[in-house]
């Protein structure tokens, strides 16, 4: 919904954010205290208040929060480690950042590493003060930005990537479930000699997949070989050049998993350049589903992420966050669901 100018909660609205700037907090913060939710020092309650009295009339108490325009950053990997090469990732923001755009929020995108330094662009915007929220996409393993986040006070959800463990908010697919099935779809074909050719090691979404794999293995009684799994960037590149090496070294394989479709378009290339055919000769299953992934010949099989429409999801509970009305936490994982397609054969078909 729109508010045109000079209605009463687009003047609130305006109100908040003038507070929040004459007390060098977040527009959070200012609507918390007035709403007598979160705890801040007295110091910091008793200044947000004094000022919040130049504006606000007596007992006013800001309504329907959601709809006033927050300053949110999404922090991604740099663009040369996925952005670039990877379409389902760049969809996904593209997407993310229509949404919050629509409710009329700032979206702030920020590139950075695995290394949170001060020196970082992601430090410095937090320094700022001037991010209500921020949406974690595509974290790394260990990820010090959580918790920089947290000691900050600064409402926060992980995409993309996730702690199963616990203690973070998160909207996220089961990348783990959606791996183990994989390999235990290989299996019931009768491969016995799965590859591996895995995204980047520190991304936490890689993790989570690799993760699958190896409770996978270790359920079906299958023997894990560290020399089966290769690991690189989530690019066609990867995929073709890996592929001939995991070939190169086990030539018994069977059956490859691919961390995404790209990687797997890639190492189907390879596959063909080895005079190797699909699914006659070796097996491939890839990751995300994209629209090519049906017209490639032979139509890939893959795990498809049910959308559930994330993004609107993921903009609702920021501002849920943000407002701490009724959510203080916030833990959903979301299907996925294994698309069978003509890239895989079973091993006594194969001759």
């Amino acid at each position: 919904m729109k508010l045109k100018a000079g209605t009463e909660l687009e003047g609130t609205a305006i109100k908040l954010k003038e507070i929040a700037e004459k007390a060098n907090v977040s527009v959070s913060t200012v609507s918390r205290i007035i709403n007598n939710q979160g705890n801040f020092s007295d110091d910091t309650r008793r200044k947000v208040l004094d000022i919040a009295s130049e504006y606000l009339k007596p007992g006013i108490v800001p309504s329907k929060l959601s709809t006033i325009a927050y300053s949110i950053a999404v922090f991604v990997p740099e663009s040369n480690d996925f952005y670039e090469n990877d379409p389902s990732s760049s969809a996904d923001l593209n997407d993310l950042k229509e949404h919050f755009e629509a409710y009329g929020h700032r979206f702030h995108m920020v590139t950075r590493t695995a290394e949170f330094s001060s020196a970082s662009p992601a430090y410095r915007l937090l320094n700022e003060k001037k991010v209500d929220a921020a949406v974690v996409f595509d974290p790394f393993v260990n990820d010090k930005m959580i918790d920089e986040l947290a000691s900050r006070g600064i409402p926060y959800l992980v995409t993309n990537g996730r702690q199963y463990d616990g203690g973070q908010n998160y909207i996220d697919y089961d990348n783990r479930k959606g791996a183990y099935e994989v390999i235990r779809y290989l299996h019931g074909l009768g491969h016995r000699r799965i590859g591996l050719i895995a995204g980047p090691g520190e991304h936490l979404v890689n993790e989570n997949r690799l993760r699958g794999c190896r409770e996978a293995f270790r359920d079906l009684g299958l023997s894990w070989e560290e020399s089966n799994v290769h690991m690189g960037a989530f690019d066609p590149a990867h995929g073709h050049q890996a592929v001939k090496k995991l070939l190169s070294a086990c030539p018994e394989t069977t059956a490859i998993f691919a961390f995404n479709d790209i990687i797997a378009f890639g190492a189907m290339k390879g596959l063909s350049e080895m005079k190797l055919k699909v699914p006659k000769d070796v097996s491939i299953v890839g990751f995300d589903d994209l629209k090519l992934s049906e017209f490639m010949m032979p139509p890939l099989t893959t795990v498809r992420r049910f959308r559930y429409d994330i993004s609107s999801l993921i903009v609702k509970m920021i501002a849920e966050l943000i407002t701490n009305k009724y959510i203080s936490e916030v833990n959903i994982g979301l299907r996925t669901e294994l698309i069978e397609r003509e890239s895989c054969a079973r091993v006594q078909d194969k001759n």
